[in-house]
C-alpha cells in the first residue's frame, strides 16, 4: 500500500519526496523544502507584473483532442485534488515550443499560485504536459523544458462552474485523508470547457515545479482570461483533509523574478507596431512644440 500510495505522489506532484516528507505550513513547509527549492534560480510560482512583461507574438496554443469528453479517477494525493483522464492522447503545441508535449494530468490549488500583480485568485488550475521525446513525465521533470504546464486562474462567481461538477462531485468522495483515495468521475470530463474561450492572450516564462523537488523543468502559459467558480464550489476544495490536516490552501508562495523575461503572447503583435506607436508619440510632440514656438 505504502509502495501505490508514494507512485501516486510521485505523479501527482512530480516530485521524489514522500507525503509525510512535506507540507505546505509547519516544519515542513515551503520554507524548508529540499532540492532545488532552496537551490534554484528559476522558481515558481512568480507574482506577474503586468506593465513589465515583454508583449511579443509567440503563436497560438494548439490544444489537441480537449475538445472530446473522457471518463477518468479524481485522487486526494494529500497535497492536492489531481484528474487522471483514461485515454487521453491530449496533446498541446504551438510555434514557440516547437515540439508536441503530451497531456499527464490537471490538479488544482487553492489560492492561486500565479499572482497578477500581486493579486492572488481563489483557484488556480494546472494542466501538465511533458515533451513528447521523453517516455514519461518523471523523465521529462528532469530536462530543460521536459514540462509544460497551462495555468488557469478562477474568480469567484455567485454561479456554479458547470464544467467543474464531475470534478467537485468525486472530491467531495475522495476529501476525507485515509491515505491516497481515488473516486471514479460519475460523468465525463470535456478539458476544452476548463479553458477560456480566449486562448489568443497568455503570460509565459520559463520556471519550475511548485512542488519538492522543485526541478526547473517547466515552461509555464498563464491564461490571461480567467475562469469563475463558486464559493461553495471553492469550499469543497478547501475542505480536503491531508496527513497534515484539512487543506484550507495548497499553495506555494512567490518566488523571486530574478532576471528572467516573462513574455505576453499577444496575436499581430510585432515590433514594427511598437515602432509605428513610438513615431506617432514624435510626431504630437514636435507638432507640440511647434506649436508653442
Amino acid at each position: 500500500m505504502w509502495i501505490y500510495s508514494t507512485f501516486l505522489v510521485v505523479i501527482a506532484g512530480l516530485h521524489t519526496v514522500r507525503t509525510a516528507d512535506w507540507s505546505y505550513w509547519g516544519d515542513h513547509g515551503p520554507d524548508n523544502w529540499p532540492g532545488q527549492c532552496k537551490t534554484g534560480k528559476k522558481q515558481s510560482p512568480i507574482n506577474i507584473v503586468t506593465v513589465n512583461t515583454i508583449k511579443k507574438d509567440l503563436g497560438e496554443l494548439n490544444f489537441i483532442r480537449y475538445d472530446h469528453s473522457f471518463t477518468g479517477m479524481v485522487t486526494n494525493n494529500g497535497h492536492t485534488i489531481q484528474v487522471n483522464l483514461h485515454d487521453s492522447l491530449m496533446q498541446l503545441e504551438s510555434e514557440y515550443l516547437s515540439l508536441k508535449y503530451t497531456f499527464e494530468q490537471l490538479h488544482f490549488h487553492w489560492g492561486s499560485e500565479h499572482t497578477i500583480n500581486n493579486y492572488r485568485y481563489p483557484l488556480e488550475l494546472h494542466l501538465v504536459h511533458y515533451n513528447d521525446q521523453y517516455n514519461n513525465v518523471s523523465i521529462a521533470s528532469e530536462h530543460k523544458n521536459g514540462i509544460v504546464v497551462v495555468t488557469v486562474l478562477f474568480e469567484l462567481s455567485q454561479e456554479d462552474n458547470k464544467a467543474l461538477d464531475p470534478i467537485i462531485n468525486a472530491t467531495e468522495q475522495v476529501s476525507r485523508w485515509v491515505g491516497s483515495s481515488t473516486a471514479e468521475l460519475r460523468a465525463k470530463l470535456v478539458p476544452h470547457l476548463l479553458l477560456p474561450n480566449n486562448r489568443k492572450s497568455y503570460y509565459t516564462y520559463e520556471g519550475s515545479l511548485t512542488t519538492p523537488n522543485c526541478q526547473e523543468a517547466v515552461t509555464w502559459f498563464v491564461m490571461t482570461e480567467n475562469l469563475t467558480i463558486s464559493e461553495a464550489q471553492l469550499r469543497v476544495f478547501q475542505g480536503v483533509e491531508s496527513a497534515n490536516g484539512t487543506l484550507k490552501f495548497n499553495y506555494r508562495p512567490s518566488q523571486n523574478e530574478g532576471d528572467r523575461e516573462i513574455y505576453h503572447h499577444l496575436s499581430g503583435y510585432s515590433n514594427a507596431r511598437k515602432m509605428f506607436s513610438v513615431h506617432i508619440y514624435l510626431i504630437i510632440f514636435c507638432l507640440s512644440i511647434m506649436k508653442l514656438t
